[in-house]
């Protein structure tokens, strides 16, 4: 509807929403340390290296309820901290493998999954998959993984009906929670979130997907283009998303293993890595020298309280350059 059919009250109504909305926006907290929830902080501050077991149960909390990517990194980071500092004296427990394997939950890439759940392994044979799975479970795994891929594929299609069924059938919503940030998401609930939010937006609510609609009192019968899908019905995706989606249809229906193609789509042919203990925090990034929370975290526990930092800043300096640098020698 045109604004000139809204009458001047109209008007004044939609200039409303639209402040409204803007300053709602605006004081929505920023993606930075100042918007973790107070319990989280409270807890941060309380952690002391001398017990590692504290920074891993902490991250467990962290990670089953991330909502953002501070949350995410957050996570990493305490995890990442409970595997060096239970390994600190030369005789690691439970804690640096149970840690390894939490860190590949949150991995994206599945090459560092596998990196992470094979160094948790050395460090504790008890954590290598044990050789007696296998073929009993390998059916049921492999049909949910079938119906993932179906469910992402129809979604994609716009076949919102198909695509709510097979939602439903028994492992496809833990394999989207457990795979999901292939798709690009920083929390584990993003992936099935959306493709759910696709199947109920589908099929089009005008043509029913058959991308024309009849004229009415027309002979011989004739048909437009439907005006709400255009005659391409399904969610816009962008190239990224779509290349997102076909690598997370082929992990699901173990594409890595068939051909050096599907590797590289899937790892980008990142190559293998040694499981060892010590490169963990140049890969994960993890902070090792910063074990104390002061607002951010610090490498003492006297360090002054940091000033709001984002958990990802990177170091900037404000100084400005040498003017004789740029003067010619000679």
């Amino acid at each position: 509807m045109e604004l000139k059919y809204l009458g001047p009250l109209g008007i004044l109504l939609c200039v409303a929403v639209v402040v409204a909305l803007s300053a709602r926006l605006a004081a929505q907290p920023e993606d930075s340390a100042e918007s973790l929830p107070g319990w989280i902080t409270q807890r941060l501050t309380q952690l002391d290296p001398a017990d590692p077991k504290a920074y891993f149960l902490l991250g467990e909390e962290v990670a089953g309820e991330i909502q953002s990517k501070v949350e995410e990194q957050l996570a990493t980071q305490l995890f990442g901290l409970a595997f060096e500092l239970d390994r600190a004296d030369g005789s690691p427990t439970w804690i640096a493998p149970s840690s390894c394997l939490a860190l590949a939950s949150l991995a994206r890439l599945e090459s560092d999954g596998r990196w992470l759940r094979a160094l948790a392994s050395r460090l504790d044979p008890d954590y290598a998959p044990p050789r007696w799975r296998g073929a009993s479970q390998d059916s049921s795994v492999s049909e949910a993984a079938f119906n993932t891929a179906e469910a992402v594929g129809e979604a994609r299609a716009g076949h919102g009906i198909q695509a709510r069924q097979l939602l439903d059938k028994l492992g496809v919503q833990d394999l989207l929670l457990r795979y999901g940030r292939l798709l690009g998401f920083s929390a584990s609930t993003g992936a099935l979130w959306q493709i759910d939010k696709w199947a109920n937006e589908w099929p089009c609510r005008e043509c029913g997907n058959e991308r024309v609609v009849f004229r009415p009192d027309t002979d011989p019968p004739s048909y437009r283009e439907c005006y709400t899908c255009r005659g391409n019905p399904g969610p816009v995706l962008t190239n990224d998303q779509l290349v997102a989606q076909l690598r997370f249809e082929s992990r699901l229906l173990h594409g890595i293993s068939r051909s050096w193609g599907a590797q590289l789509a899937i790892d980008y042919a990142a190559p293998l890595r040694e499981p060892v203990a010590d490169e963990l925090a140049s890969v994960m990034g993890i902070e090792a020298d910063k074990p104390y929370w002061r607002n951010g975290w610090v490498a003492s526990p006297d360090a002054p309280e940091e000033a709001g930092p984002t958990l990802d800043d990177e170091p900037t300096t404000d100084t400005p350059p040498d003017p004789a640098s740029n003067t010619p020698d000679g």
